[in-house]
């Protein structure tokens, strides 16, 4: 299920950032970034969800 969408800045190591953007391009082409992040994000909530994610 997807929500609204916001956009954030994030402070990343600009090797790391660069490996990752070629990668990217070469396996998904230009534009994807933000799919893939946001791909990458929901795998690790989904892995990492608890019932007491919100401190209920």
């Amino acid at each position: 299920m997807e929500g609204k969408k916001i956009k954030t800045t994030i402070s990343i190591d600009d090797k790391l950032w660069t490996d990752f953007s070629v990668i990217v391009i070469k396996k998904h082409g230009g534009r994807k970034k933000n799919d893939i992040i946001e791909q990458l994000v929901r795998k690790y909530v989904e892995k990492n969800e608890t019932s007491n994610i919100h401190g209920e």
